[in-house]
């Protein structure tokens, strides 16, 4: 390998599938992907599910049993044809033809437990912490940065 070629950017998912791999093959996964791409996969529905054993046939059309919180059972139903459309799309071929919900999680909380902070601001401050947020940004050259700081600094006032 050249000196200059090691410097270059290595992909994350390159980096976590290899850390990723063992305890995922422990717990029934054959190919890591499924869990480390979840979020995209399920969409609204990678709050409440998760994948907890991959069953790959010879014949293809393998099973995918996915966890989900209690009382999300008609919900998921719903989009089950479509998570199997899209765990294909991510595997590039069928491997899914199935998939069995169990309500095994527990409920998600609506809000965060978080004990209650004196030092937050009140609704009213709130709308100028984002100007001032704004402000704080103005030196910030990449646009794209400069967005995702924004976000980041309105979802822990928000």
């Amino acid at each position: 390998m050249t000196a200059d070629r090691r410097h270059r950017m290595t992909r994350l998912s390159r980096l976590v599938d290899g850390m990723v791999a063992p305890s995922v093959r422990e717990r029934g996964f054959v190919i890591s992907r499924l869990v480390s791409n979840w979020r995209q996969i399920a969409g609204d529905m990678a709050g409440w599910s998760r994948p907890t054993q991959l069953s790959l046939s010879r014949r293809g059309g393998g099973t995918l049993k996915v966890a989900i919180a209690s009382g999300y059972g008609p919900i998921a139903l719903q989009m089950k044809q479509p998570v199997i459309d899209r765990v294909n799309a991510t595997f590039g071929y069928g491997a899914v033809a199935d998939i069995t919900f169990v309500q095994t999680l527990a409920p998600q909380p609506s809000r965060p437990e978080t004990p209650p902070d004196d030092d937050a601001p009140a609704p009213a401050s709130l709308a100028n912490s984002i100007w001032e947020l704004d402000a704080r940004l103005e030196r910030v050259k990449s646009p794209d940065l400069r967005a995702a700081l924004r976000r980041l600094g309105r979802a822990e006032r928000g």
